[in-house]
């Protein structure tokens, strides 16, 4: 080291890593690059307190869930890991919606963020929630998305460029948070890309495989190409 890196928060955001294989990750590390996945809070398995300081106090959705991040990002920069220069962030779904917090942040510690599948208006997800979800699920998600901070209204503050990725069929956060922050960019006139997966629904679980094919390709050609001045 210090290496190139990609921060890949999981997705949920209710639940937690395990160690083992990840393609994502895999794929990441395969074309050179160090990958930081965070246990940031609301991440389950760690206790019920550490679960529930995302949401008892509002939404901590780019708040100190935002934070740890960071947090995570700097302590590998000091061990001597990550080159504090070539940074990006890398997320699906929730792990979206974080990137597209990143890129909006003033403190700039990434050089660019893809966002796949990513809540890109929190109010648009809690009315689906609320329509769609019942129980325990229904009470956390909406809990911590309704204060979490909105990606949508925070577009005037966007100051590295985005790779947004979206299914046209997603299921669960639908194309039209895509579609909505895609028309923001334009307006700002924000440095971004998109890519639509055709036929791609929400869970990573039912990406096929022309999916993955264009999903990798244009994030590894986005990184080494589009990434910050040099690429990463």
């Amino acid at each position: 080291g210090p290496f190139p890196a990609v921060v890949m928060p999981h997705g949920g955001p209710f639940v937690h890593e395990s160690v083992g294989y990840s393609e994502w990750g895999q794929m990441l590390a395969n074309n050179g690059y160090l990958v930081f996945q965070p246990q940031y809070r609301g991440s389950k398995g760690y206790g019920l307190d550490y679960y529930k300081s995302s949401f008892i106090n509002g939404g901590q959705g780019g708040y100190a869930m935002q934070d740890d991040k960071d947090d995570g990002v700097k302590y590998l920069i000091k061990k001597g890991l990550v080159d504090a220069n070539r940074v990006a962030m890398f997320g699906w779904s929730y792990g979206g919606y974080a990137a597209l917090v990143a890129a909006s942040r003033t403190e700039q510690l990434y050089q660019c963020v893809i966002a796949g599948a990513a809540v890109s208006d929190t109010q648009l997800q809690v009315n689906y929630y609320k329509k769609r979800l019942r129980g325990a699920s229904k009470i956390e998600q909406v809990n911590m998305w309704q204060d979490s901070i909105s990606p949508i209204k925070e577009v005037a503050k966007v100051n590295i460029p985005i790779l947004l990725i979206h299914g046209s069929v997603d299921q669960r956060v639908p194309l039209e948070h895509a579609k909505r922050y895609l028309k923001a960019l334009k307006k700002h006139n924000k440095k971004h890309q998109y890519v639509e997966l055709e036929g791609a629904d929400h869970f990573t679980n039912t990406l096929f495989y022309q999916h993955k094919l264009k999903l990798y390709s244009s994030m590894i050609s986005y990184l080494k190409n589009s990434c910050g001045p040099g690429g990463l």
